[in-house]
């Protein structure tokens, strides 16, 4: 155990100061143990009363007279021990086999770099730590030279080299600091190898990128000829000598922007340290969410470089924490106050930035001017259509393996390929640079063109021809980034216009594909305004923004008469242009349209339509959708069988016969659609079961393919309210949370009032039924007009059917009559049974249980309408209905045998609630 020339014998109890054994007390060993343990750290009064005097009660002057006699013990050495006045001690042995400046702040975040570092000193002749400017390197290389002082008997010794002018002068810094005797004149490499070649030490070569070549050859020298020394480099770029290894440092850990637990915020090392640097400025943080978040959004915006979030701290301090991440757009004016005592070109944000960029070849000046205008990741293909014209840029493989190395861009191996990626601050100082040389405007250009080449190939490749390499470029790009970008550009003042609406219409399959539907819809509402402001004879571009506007309206529930307007006249140009693929995504739309309005019939003629169509352009993909609608349409208007063929014929397509759609031809995921419309009508049909393992294939189908827009239509039309019926309350529960979770990430607000409606039915059915109808009355009071879309039809039959249970027996009445009324008039047939049988009820009990004829009269008529349809389980619950309303007058005979007939003809699904209360009153009659 040893630290500088004190070491310690635990088996004799002995200490030894330079070689010699020395006697001391028991007392005095103990704390000899505890500062050569600590290594130079504080040890305070508490931890040395707590281990040397563990039974108290022990005075304070005791530690004193130990300290004295060790002191005294120590000869020459004495002073080495200090008094932190208050605290404790610490031993100070710098003067003799170190030069390390004295630690004065805490490393935060970076606990387990400092370990792997030193394993690799243990293994590597040389290390070197890489990594862009105020990464901290310096202070890790640091620390972990401090930690490692006792495992090099002839010292660790640093040597800075950022006041070199040149190269020339690296081996007499080094030389100078070891305090070799070497004239200035013979202070070469080998000279210094030899004198060192019996000595085991520890070199830091600290900021060596300016005079990169000559560390190179240095460490290299000494190394090879000394297997007991070791060096350790600070670099932006690699020695690239043999023997070197390389630890790159990363960023700290900054929280992902969509992470909102303020405990878990502060978990994260950028953070963590943004709040002690503010906290050592003097000034008082409190840990309360909103500033929390500031620091968050703070960091994140800072790529959780050290320097920039110290720097962020102290301007905290005076301006608030909130108030700095609302200042944050000029990140280089606002952080301009470092530390005094920091080198110039640590002192400001920019200028660290500045000194990496002085380093660079011309060539490689302009390669990261130019690579600042994608956003997030790219590939090496857009770096080299952005370097390949760029005159004197260089071979764009060779300037961008320059950047990397030189840490100004990122590298990450993705999968086995490379991608890579600017930092933000890096990005923001490059197109500084780059709007100063006045070629901004032409490299976004060519990311624009650039761009719409890849949106336009996966619009194909989405439509049947998939290739790998296209799939693969549209999963690692950042796209949707790299769209605003490039659109933000095409319609600035200096941008291309025409460039611009030609990409927003290439750039709705991938919206679409990323289920960002709303910001489609607002980037589309821009494009017809530019469109509009700026006409040009072209009517394929004005076709293709149509139709992707109303596709936009259509998923975000957006206006109908725009979607309508919109469709129909994009129908009009594609029968003027004879293009028979938008014919069929334009008929597809205004079938929808007519679906989302609640009017079933007009449905039903254009789906014959879209259907002849499809079949004649002889499209097996729009065939398939055609059938889906049919069966949809058809089945809400009552024809069950009918419904049912057309749906199982879509889903039992073999994959092989149907090309994959484009997202933006017929927005959904046909299958997801299929397996639960299939779902909705098996379960009305009466089998349960197989209704639950459509449910749930359609669920899961749209979670792995990350299909929001399809897993919310599924999760409102079918599966939600199909589980609730099905009496899985925890199931529903877990549904209606797994919808309101997607419909808020992607601000799908439609379906937030949706899920509002349908907690509400959920909360009846777990008993709370007052506040159940609560939240059911004001969510359909909020609806207003839009409660005629179909999917609120059976939340209103669930509302009514509440209110009867309530005893709200003329409310029942009057939500179950508008239903009534609603189902007629646009063709909700499937629903009408229910609703009769409602009505029904309420009015028996409203009558006080006397059964009148009227109340006779709904419910038979709900039964024959059931039957009609082919609903037994419409017909199961008006045949229960029966005997519950005809046991007080004793006529049970004909309702018990429709009751034990209709239950006689189900096959599973006996423990749902509808079958548990047939059998209950099967068995209570005998």
């Amino acid at each position: 155990m040893e630290y500088g020339p004190l070491k310690l014998v635990p088996e004799r109890r002995e200490l030894v100061v330079d070689g010699e054994p020395i006697s001391i007390g028991s007392r005095a060993y103990e704390i000899a143990r505890l500062l050569v343990e600590a290594k130079g750290d504080l040890v305070s009064k508490d931890e040395i009363l707590r281990r040397v005097w563990p039974a108290p009660p022990v005075e304070e002057n005791n530690i004193q007279v130990a300290i004295s006699a060790l002191r005294k013990a120590l000869g020459n050495h004495a002073a080495a021990i200090r008094t932190v006045s208050g605290r404790g001690y610490r031993l100070v042995l710098s003067s003799a086999r170190t030069n390390l400046p004295a630690n004065t702040r805490s490393l935060i975040g970076r606990e387990g770099v400092v370990a792997h570092l030193q394993g690799l000193l243990e293994k590597h002749p040389i290390v070197t730590l890489t990594g862009a400017g105020g990464m901290g390197k310096t202070c890790l290389a640091l620390e972990a030279a401090r930690g490692l002082l006792s495992h090099f008997t002839d010292g660790v010794w640093l040597v800075e080299m950022a006041s070199l002018s040149d190269g020339s002068a690296v081996a007499h810094a080094v030389a100078s600091v070891l305090r070799l005797d070497i004239p200035d004149n013979l202070a070469q490499p080998k000279r210094i190898a030899s004198l060192l070649a019996s000595r085991k030490l520890l070199l830091v070569l600290d900021n060596c990128e300016h005079v990169v070549d000559s560390v190179a050859e240095l460490a290299y020298t000494i190394a090879i000829s000394n297997p007991a020394l070791r060096v350790l480099t600070t670099s932006r770029e690699p020695l690239r000598t043999a023997g070197e290894i390389l630890y790159r440092i990363s960023p700290l850990a900054v929280p992902p922007e969509a992470m909102a637990d303020v405990n878990r915020l502060i978990d994260y090392g950028a953070v963590q340290l943004f709040v002690a640097r503010t906290r050592a400025m003097g000034a008082d943080v409190a840990l309360d969410p909103a500033n929390v978040k500031a620091m968050a959004a703070i960091c994140r915006r800072l790529d959780g470089i050290p320097l920039a979030i110290e720097i962020a701290a102290s301007r905290a301090a005076t301006l608030g924490i909130v108030e700095l991440s609302r200042h944050l757009d000029d990140v280089f004016r606002l952080l301009t106050s470092g530390f005094r005592t920091a080198l110039p070109r640590h002192r400001t944000l920019r200028a660290t930035l500045d000194w990496s960029y002085d380093l660079l070849t011309e060539a490689e000046r302009r390669g990261l001017q130019r690579l600042a205008v994608p956003v997030g990741r790219f590939t090496l293909r857009m770096a080299t259509a952005l370097l390949a014209d760029g005159g004197d840029v260089g071979d764009p493989e060779v300037v961008l393996e320059g950047l990397v190395e030189k840490s100004l861009v990122v590298a990450d191996s993705v999968n086995g390929e490379m991608r890579y990626h600017l930092l933000d601050t890096t990005r923001v100082y490059g197109q500084s640079r780059l709007r100063d040389s006045g070629e901004f405007d032409t490299v976004a250009r060519l990311h624009a063109k650039y761009c719409l080449g890849v949106f336009a190939s996966a619009e194909s490749d989405w439509q049947g021809n998939a290739q790998a390499d296209s799939l693969d470029e549209l999963e690692y790009m950042d796209l949707l980034g790299n769209a605003r970008a490039a659109i933000d550009w095409a319609f600035s003042s200096n941008g291309d216009a025409a460039l611009g609406l030609c990409l927003i219409v290439a750039a709705v399959p991938v919206w679409m594909f990323f289920s960002m539907a709303m910001e489609c819809r607002q980037y589309m509402v821009r494009a017809l305004a530019m469109f509009a402001a700026n006409p040009q004879p072209d009517p394929d571009l004005e076709m293709r923004l149509l139709t992707a506007h109303g596709m936009a309206l259509l998923s975000t529930m957006g206006s109908g008469t725009d979607a309508r307007q919109a469709f129909t006249r994009s129908l009009h140009i594609a029968d003027r242009l004879d293009n028979r693929d938008y014919r069929l995504r334009n008929l597809w739309g205004l079938c929808s349209l007519c679906l989302n309005d609640g009017d079933f019939r007009a449905a039903r003629k254009l789906a014959d339509r879209f259907y002849d169509f499809a079949r004649a352009a002889g499209d097996p993909n729009a065939t398939a959708w055609a059938e889906l609608l049919l069966g949809g349409v058809i089945s809400v208007l009552g024809e069950l069988s009918l419904g049912r063929r057309y749906v199982e014929a879509v889903v039992q397509r073999a994959e092989a016969d149907v090309l994959n759609p484009s997202p933006n031809r017929f927005l959904f995921n046909r299958r997801v659609l299929a397996l639960g419309l299939l779902g909705s009508i098996l379960w009305q049909q009466g089998y349960a079961d197989e209704c639950k393992r459509c449910l749930d294939e359609s669920v899961n189908e749209a979670l792995s393919g990350a299909d929001v827009l399809s897993l919310c239509n599924t999760l409102a039309n079918w599966v939600c309210v199909l589980t609730l019926e099905r009496g899985d309350l925890p199931d529903a529960q877990r549904y209606m949370t797994m919808m309101v979770e997607h419909a808020a990430r992607y601000q799908l607000d439609f379906w937030l009032l949706w899920a509002r409606c349908f907690k509400g039915a959920l909360m009846t059915r777990q008993g709370d039924l007052a506040q159940g109808l609560c939240i059911l009355r004001a969510s359909f009071a909020e609806l207003g007009s839009r409660d005629r879309h179909p999917r609120f039809t059976k939340l209103r039959a669930l509302y009514a059917d509440a209110l009867y249970r309530a005893g709200h027996e003329s409310e029942a009445l009057a939500v179950s009559e508008a239903g009534l009324l609603m189902a007629e008039r646009d063709g909700h047939l499937w629903m009408l049974p229910e609703f009769f049988r409602i009505k029904g009820c309420a009015l028996w009990q409203q009558t006080g249980g006397r059964t009148c004829p009227e109340t006779s009269r709904l419910l038979n008529e709900g039964m024959n309408l059931a039957r009609r349809q082919g609903s037994l389980w419409a017909q199961l619950r008006i045949a229960t209905s029966l005997v519950r309303v005809n046991r007080p007058n004793g006529r049970l005979d004909e309702a018990l045998a429709m009751l034990r007939d209709t239950y006689a003809r189900f096959g599973d699904g006996f423990g749902t609630p509808d079958l548990v209360e047939a059998q209950e009153l099967l068995k209570e009659a005998g």
